[in-house]
């Protein structure tokens, strides 16, 4: 089953799909996992040491074929009305901080921003607004995608005009941004994403979660996000399956970069571009196994933080970590760097190969335009799940037993039909301690592949 939105006219859609029983996981991970020490750099560091190995094989050509997810905008997505159908969807959703599982969990295309909302009900839901042609041309130069093609419709900023901020609120807009530029020629999302105190002196109403952080107990303090997701009917009889038939799946996507602020404040910040996707099975629901069933990647494309240059000398960050987000049901995750053509990013504790490059390298510096590209082989997918399954019963991962990953994550563990795209995104994060500095990140894509290779 394909999904796809071209350039131009070259326009696809899916079978309509139905909204699901899964429970509500937020979009937003830990910015800073494994923070101790060291910092980021704002456009100057040099970039990190890649393992040896890489090679200057070309990357095979895209094939965008029954069960690949493709989206780059262009002229054919002039109105937002042209993205209610994105990803399956029946309608484009837009808000701050979502809330309803109604809204967030429906296959469809999504601009969310997450963080704190000054003078707003905590927990709420909030809406987003246009911005002026003003504000546009400073998002455009802040992200470096061209807004010549950027209707009012396709700006989104969050607006404190909702019940559930005060009276003296409602007039205020956030800071962090996103627009679509619809054009054959410059056709790209813009997210920009910021913390802190604006050129005009004031913090912005809607900025970082407090030292609470998102749920009370302190998970993604300090944090604000900006998503452009897209999410799938991966519960489906015909989902979109990238391991199937013993392909792998491949992520791959063409970005730019040209805001990365981090220096000049009296704590350590952080900003982060990813490329990120979510694959469910949907047997493991099935059979009631004792875990969401779900396996999130998160690659980083850029990461900058303060006092960070040598970023083969930051342990945190060298290899990929698998983990459980407190904050969206504890799901795995598995997040970390993405290494030059042909080298492969492998996990922290155990050494396990969890992605390949074939393309470009993580950055830590502004750039204009390029591609990143990986693929998860089935192998690599197992991986995760003996690496979760060793922890859940105090085993090595080669030591699990086929009968105990089973236990954890059904019948159907193994069966590469079983496993189906939920959900992917282009995202971006600030971790920024210091609410008198403003620390940003603005950039942008041109198109988003998940799909077999």
């Amino acid at each position: 089953m394909v999904s796809t939105v071209g350039i131009g006219n070259k326009e696809h859609s899916r079978k309509p799909a139905h909204s699901t029983g899964l429970g509500l996981a937020l979009l937003v991970s830990g910015l800073v996992v494994g923070c101790g020490g060291g910092g980021g750099d704002s456009g100057t560091s040099v970039p990190a040491e890649q393992p040896q190995g890489g090679s200057q094989a070309v990357a095979p050509e895209l094939t965008i074929g029954a069960d690949s997810f493709y989206f780059a905008p262009g002229a054919a997505n002039a109105s937002a009305s042209s993205l209610n159908k994105v990803a399956g969807g029946t309608a484009l959703a837009a808000f701050w901080d979502p809330n309803d599982g109604n809204t967030a969990l429906s296959p469809g295309m999504k601009i969310f921003f997450f963080g704190q909302a000054q003078g707003c009900t905590a927990g709420s839901q909030g809406p987003l607004d246009s911005f002026s042609d003003t504000r546009l041309a400073d998002v455009s130069g802040l992200t470096g995608v061209p807004a010549d093609a950027a209707g009012a419709e396709l700006r989104w900023v969050p607006s404190a005009n909702t019940s559930a901020c005060d009276a003296a609120s409602r007039a205020k807009r956030g800071a962090s941004s996103a627009f679509l530029n619809a054009s054959d020629a410059n056709g790209a999302m813009a997210l920009l994403t910021s913390s802190g105190i604006q050129s005009d002196g004031q913090a912005s109403f809607f900025g970082p979660y407090s030292s609470s952080g998102q749920n009370g107990k302190g998970d993604n303090a300090y944090i604000t996000g900006t998503f452009v997701n897209f999410r799938h009917a991966a519960w489906l009889a015909d989902p979109l399956q990238p391991w199937l038939n013993g392909t792998k799946a491949r992520l791959r996507s063409e970005q730019g970069l040209t805001t990365a602020s981090v220096e000049g404040g009296r704590a350590m910040a952080q900003v982060k571009q990813q490329m990120m996707a979510t694959f469910y099975n949907h047997k493991c629901r099935q059979d009631e196994a004792t875990n969401p069933c779900q396996i999130q990647y998160l690659m980083d494309t850029a990461i900058m933080r303060t006092g960070v240059s040598n970023w083969s000398g930051e342990s945190w960050f060298v290899n990929a970590k698998v983990w459980g987000d407190p904050v969206q049901g504890g799901i795995p995750i598995v997040s970390g760097p993405i290494y030059g053509n042909g080298v492969t990013t492998s996990d922290s504790e155990r050494g396990l190969a969890l992605w390949t490059s074939q393309g470009a390298a993580s950055q830590h510096a502004t750039f204009a335009a390029k591609t990143f590209d990986v693929t998860i082989s089935f192998d690599q997918l197992m991986n995760v799940l003996r690496i979760t399954t060793g922890r859940a019963v105090n085993k090595a991962p080669s030591a699990v037993s086929d009968a105990e990953i089973a236990s954890l994550w059904g019948s159907a563990w193994n069966d590469a039909s079983a496993w189906a795209l939920l959900s992917t995104d282009v995202a971006q994060e600030v971790y920024n301690p210091d609410s008198n500095f403003r620390a940003e990140i603005g950039g942008g894509f041109k198109s988003l592949f998940v799909g077999p290779q």
